[in-house]
């Protein structure tokens, strides 16, 4: 048997061991001849040992070693690969050749039986064929018009819908700052943001000016210094020096902005304290007053009701109405905390029911008026008003009522034709027959007041909630000739057993004819005391107002100031970097180009925001009718804009739809021409079969010697091509075979070094262990310690600790627990894992750590375990 491992066939059994042999032998650095007859492998084993007639123990191989053995492992591969690549094209090129031969064999049978007849049938096939070839290449042509078509309607749809994306987009904007302006205008602005904002972009702007006029000045001075560098050096020494002096200014000015708002700020405390002063004493003056605070809810569903009379909304009031009476102790049970009660002073006050005073009278109706003005300024309407003939005119009517239970219309009337006045009244009932001060008198018509409101529902829907209606003066809205009660009055009328009748009756514009017993400007208002405080409480609102506007001033001042000393320390930064720029020749024109183009556009948008910012303060600024005029311009402004969106969202919807169809049918077309182009390809192929069929078969039948004899030299030349193809491929896979044997050989071979390192490796780790164990073992023997082993759940000592250190901490984890003893190591303690591995030590086990160690350590660790206990 040869040992030459280039054979074929009978030593290929053998191959494989001796190419690993030879590999492992030289990667130890032994220069030996291997042939097959001396050397033995068995398939089955990793072919880390080899064994010859000279034995060679092999050292540990380097990570050089581990890479070569990848590097050609890598090799093997590729060229296993390659070889594959090789038999498969040559297994392609028989089954041309095949193919050929069968086809040459046809042509031959077809010229020995060919005839006229089919002579003829094969030229009527050709013809067909061309038909069809020409038809399929009509369609390809028309599937390319298809497409062209299609894409060029895509892409100007595409633009379509990108057109109304932009719309859509700015139309959104549109109805966003619309939105704006209506908010700022349907509440009550404070404009101190709004001012706040105006400075902040007024400062941007400056800040965006200075960056414009700086970008500009470099640009310039970056063109001049390619022109003239020793000009543009001294202008940037003089932008230097302006620089400098421009910021020595800036912040002289800020230190006495900053100076200024802090005596501001002063003013600002000052004129607070004074307010709370004012506050407190108004607040003592009016102690008791009597305050109704209205739900949103309610306010809502009254104006609802107002709007629309309906039933469902009627409804929906009864049951808040309930709900208001009980929180407000008016119905349910006694002693509720939230029930009005009037202010201790009116209890020293005696009343009289059948003879009021002029100050009670006095006091009854301007507290009246108080509680039915609060109600108007929750629904936004015009405040009620007293006057001496008001006051007068309700004691008249109160005098002159008969009815107990229901309003005297012929009262109503009588006194109003004596004094030249239409009027309405508003009348209530007293539930207490016993009142004897104003604080009784007080919550009886506080009482009656919550009742118009809250429960007004009437079986009569014509008089539902009229009560309330007139309190809030819903009810004349758009009604120009209807009487409501603009000037008010309250009248007492005395009834049986003590009890008592509330008249509010009252007057209009529209109700006082011309020579009424009426006079408008006699105003009854609160008493002096009252009155000066509260004037003395605007005083001080004023002053505080005044002194916060000055502090906010002197802020925006100093913000500016600010900006300013920023600005002027960039400038001067910039100036020093022009100047290092152009003395190093470090100019760069289209940067500087860019820079300003983009100051320019910041800005723009800047200054775009400025405007806006202002225009939202100065409709915050406006008067109340001015207001009222710009919030409905800024409503139907913002319907405009909403319907503008919804068109433009509709339009963009329908632009994509068409969009999406338009691409559809490109891909449609796509596809068709795809189609039609496969189509082609096969009738051009049948064409060209049907052809050259029509020629053979016209050759085969006037010249049929010289066809046969053609036909017989190509069928001749192919099986002879055939045979050499056959024997090229069995020498490919003997080939492809030899070299999957050396790949499969030198992957082992890698696998078998890569190993041998790992264990390597992990045998020196164990080893740095161990003696780090053996040295911290020693310093804490040598210190007059105790050792105490920490072990892991395998019972492995990973640490040692002195068991006598007093007041130290060792941070352990739980490891886990075994023969019913929980083992513990360091909480960042790593094993390093290693199992026993050929001629490598063993690692990583007790046994094998006890004799690294020694007896020594051993005693030294206090351990009295034997082997056989270690070994469980």
């Amino acid at each position: 048997m040869e040992s030459n491992t280039q054979g074929h066939g009978t030593i290929k059994k053998l191959r494989t061991g001796a190419v690993v042999s030879t590999l492992a032998l030289t990667a130890f650095g032994v220069s030996t001849g291997v042939s097959a007859s001396e050397t033995e492998v068995a398939v089955n084993e990793p072919a880390t040992r080899v064994v010859a007639k000279d034995e060679v123990k092999p050292k540990v191989p380097t990570q050089q070693d581990v890479d070569t053995a990848k590097a050609e492992s890598d090799r093997a591969n590729q060229d296993v690969a390659k070889q594959k690549e090789v038999v498969a094209s040559t297994e392609a090129n028989i089954a041309n050749t095949e193919k050929t031969i069968a086809d040459t064999t046809k042509k031959v049978e077809e010229a020995k039986a060919v005839t006229p007849e089919k002579v003829a049938e094969a030229k009527a096939d050709a013809e067909k064929k061309a038909n069809e070839l020409a038809t399929a290449e009509k369609a390809v042509a028309d599937a390319d018009k298809s497409v062209s078509a299609t894409a060029e309607k895509v892409a100007d749809q595409t633009k379509v819908v990108s057109n109304a994306e932009k719309t859509a987009t700015d139309t959104a904007n549109k109805v966003a700052d619309a939105q704006k302006k209506v908010d700022s205008l349907s509440s009550t602005t404070d404009v101190a943001p709004l001012e706040k904002e105006v400075a902040t972009l007024t400062n941007q702007v400056k800040t965006d000016t200075q960056a414009v006029a700086t970008a500009q000045a470099n640009l310039d001075n970056g063109k001049k210094a390619q022109d003239n560098k020793e000009q543009a050096i001294k202008d940037a020494q003089t932008g230097v020096s302006s620089a400098e002096t421009k910021l020595s200014q800036a912040t002289t000015t800020l230190a006495n902005a900053k100076a200024d708002q802090t005596s501001k700020d002063g003013a600002v405390t000052t004129a607070k304290a004074d307010l709370n002063r004012a506050k407190e004493e108004l607040a003592d003056a009016t102690e008791g007053q009597a305050r109704l605070n209205l739900s949103e809810e309610y306010v809502k569903l009254l104006k609802e009701y107002a709007n629309t009379r309906s039933a469902s909304i009627s409804t929906k009031l009864e049951v808040l109405g309930k709900q208001e009476l009980e929180n407000r102790g008016v119905l349910g049970l006694e002693g509720n905390p939230n029930k009005y009660k009037a202010p201790a002073k009116d209890k020293n006050i005696p009343v009289d029911i059948k003879n009021l005073t002029p100050e009670v009278e006095r006091e009854i109706n301007l507290f009246t008026a108080d509680l039915i003005n609060q109600i108007r300024d929750a629904f936004g309407r015009p405040r009620a008003i007293v006057t001496e003939d008001s006051m007068r005119i309700a004691r008249e009517v109160a005098k002159e009522s008969k009815e107990e239970e229901n309003h005297d219309f012929k009262a109503l009337d009588s006194v109003g034709e004596q004094n030249g006045v239409l009027l309405a009244e508003n009348l209530g009932f007293s539930s207490n027959n016993k009142v004897s001060n104003l604080a009784e008198l007080k919550e009886e018509i506080y009482e009656n007041i919550l009742i118009g409101l809250f429960y007004d529902s009437d079986s009569n829907s014509r008089l539902n909630w009229a009560h309330a209606l007139s309190f809030a003066r819903l009810s004349d809205i758009n009604k120009p000739d209807l009487v409501y009660q603009q000037y008010i009055g309250v009248g007492i009328q005395p009834k049986k057993r003590g009890y008592f009748n509330i008249h509010i009756d009252g007057t209009s514009d529209n109700g006082i004819s011309e020579n009424a017993k009426f006079n408008k400007a006699k105003v009854i208002t609160a008493n002096n005391n009252v009155k000066v405080l509260q004037e003395k409480l605007s005083l001080a609102q004023s002053t505080y107002d005044d002194a916060v506007k000055a502090s906010e001033e002197a802020k925006s001042t100093v913000q500016s100031a600010q900006t300013d000393y920023t600005n002027a320390e960039t400038a001067l930064a910039n100036a020093h970097t022009n100047l290092s720029n152009v003395v190093g020749n470090k100019i760069d024109v289209a940067s500087l180009e860019k820079v300003l183009n983009d100051a320019k556009s910041k800005l723009a948008e800047d200054t775009k925001a400025l405007q806006t910012a202002k225009e939202v303060l100065a409709l915050a600024k406006s008067n109340a009718t001015d207001k009222a005029k710009a919030l409905a311009e800024a409503k139907t402004a913002l319907e405009t804009a909403k319907a503008e969106q919804s068109e433009a969202d509709k339009a963009l919807a329908t632009a994509k739809g068409e969009l999406e169809v338009l691409t559809k049918a490109h891909d449609v077309a796509v596809l068709a021409r795809k189609s039609a182009g496969q189509d082609l390809a096969r009738k051009r192929e049948a064409s060209k079969e049907a052809t050259d069929t029509q020629t053979v078969l016209e050759l085969a039948l006037n010249k049929r010697d010289e066809v046969l004899k053609t036909l017989d030299k190509e069928l001749t030349d192919a099986n002879a091509k055939l045979g050499v193809l056959r024997a090229e491929l069995k020498t490919a896979k003997d080939e492809l075979a030899r070299l999957e044997g050396i790949a499969e050989a030198k992957a082992r071979g890698y696998k078998n070094f890569k190993q041998l390192k790992d264990e390597h490796d992990a045998y020196l780790a164990e080893q740095q262990r161990l003696q780090a164990l053996k040295d911290k073992t020693d310093a804490i023997v040598h210190s007059g310690g105790e050792v105490k082993p920490i072990l892991d759940a395998d019972g492995k000592v990973v640490d040692v600790v002195d068991a006598k250190a007093q007041n130290k901490t060792v941070s352990v984890a739980t490891v886990g627990t075994k023969d019913d003893k929980t083992y513990q190591a360091p909480a960042q303690a790593t094993n390093a894992k290693a199992e026993p591995k050929k001629q490598l030590p063993n690692t990583g086990t007790k046994g094998s750590m006890l004799g690294l160690l020694g007896l020594g350590l051993l005693a030294g660790l206090g351990l009295r375990y034997t082997k056989k206990n270690l070994r469980k």
